[in-house]
This record gives C-alpha cells, sequence and structure tokens, in this order.
C-alpha cells in the first residue's frame, strides 16, 4: 500500500508535467460542483496530486516512513483505512476553506503523524509511535504552510533582469 501510493503520487506528478496536465487534473481533482460529489473516487484521488517538486518529495517521503511504520505493524488494510478516511475529511476541509484547486498527500500525513502521535500515547504496547521532536517539526511545518501564502520578498527573485 505504501508503495503503491507512492508510485500513483510521481506517476500522475510527471503526468502533470506533460501535455496530458489537464486531463489529469480534471480526472482526479476533489469534486467541485454538485455534479461531481457522486463520482467518490475524487474524495481521495486528489491526495495523489501534487505540483511541485518539494512538495511531492516532502509528502511521498513522510509517507513512506510514517506510512511504511504502520503497514508494517498493522498492516495494509489499516493504511488503506487511515489513507481513505484521512483523504477525505482533509478534502472537505480544504474545499471548504478554497475550494476545489488543491492536491497532495499534506493531509493524509498529518494524519498519520496524529494517528502515530496518539498510538504511541495511549497504547505504547503496540510499537508504534513518533518522537516529539518530529511532531514539533511537523507542527512548525504546518503553521509556515498556512502563512506561507502571505510571506512575500520586497523585491522580485530575479532582480537583475
Amino acid at each position: 500500500m505504501t508503495l503503491f501510493i507512492m508510485a500513483a503520487s510521481i506517476v500522475v506528478f510527471v503526468l502533470l508535467q506533460l501535455k496530458s496536465a489537464p486531463s489529469v487534473l480534471l480526472a482526479l481533482h476533489f469534486p467541485a460542483d454538485a455534479s461531481q460529489q457522486w463520482q467518490l473516487w475524487r474524495w481521495v484521488t486528489h491526495a495523489i496530486l501534487h505540483f511541485s517538486a518539494l512538495h511531492i518529495a516532502f509528502n511521498v517521503l513522510w509517507w513512506w516512513q510514517l506510512g511504511g511504520d504502520i503497514e508494517q505493524k498493522l498492516g495494509s488494510k489499516k493504511l488503506l483505512q487511515i489513507f481513505l478516511v484521512s483523504a477525505a475529511l482533509s478534502g472537505a476541509g480544504q474545499y471548504w476553506v478554497e475550494g476545489a484547486n488543491f492536491g497532495g498527500l499534506s493531509g493524509v500525513v498529518y494524519a498519520l503523524v496524529g494517528y502515530l502521535w496518539m498510538l504511541g500515547s495511549k497504547s505504547p504496547q503496540v510499537g508504534l509511535g513518533i518522537a516529539r521532536p518530529i511532531v514539533g517539526f511537523m507542527l512548525v511545518w504546518l503553521v509556515l504552510g498556512f502563512v506561507q501564502p502571505f510571506m512575500r520578498l520586497p523585491i522580485p527573485l530575479i532582480w537583475w533582469a
């Protein structure tokens, strides 16, 4: 399951870099209107859409690490369950905030962080958890993700042009 989602994300990212980008985006984005809300795949396929190399690298590496740990200890079925629920819920939240123009595994990755954090705290005998410094890093990264649209350089990056 871990490798399947990674591979799907990478293949879709490559397709988005090609001329097929509009058709791929149209097929996989979160439901944008009432006519698409019952196209159930859209509630989770937005999670494999990534629009930058940094975004896919960050998400796929954390998915591999955190999802891989869960899959090894609890199995593919549990990881699939977490993926489906967290993709649908995080997608609904993101849609509510900014509409259907989004993508990525970020909501799923943060669900994995929360799941491992709580599991390690409430059921340490399972042997899964997440280190506090990683939780701290992820929370700082989450805040930076929210404020990033408001952080602008006072001068253009290509000031010499």
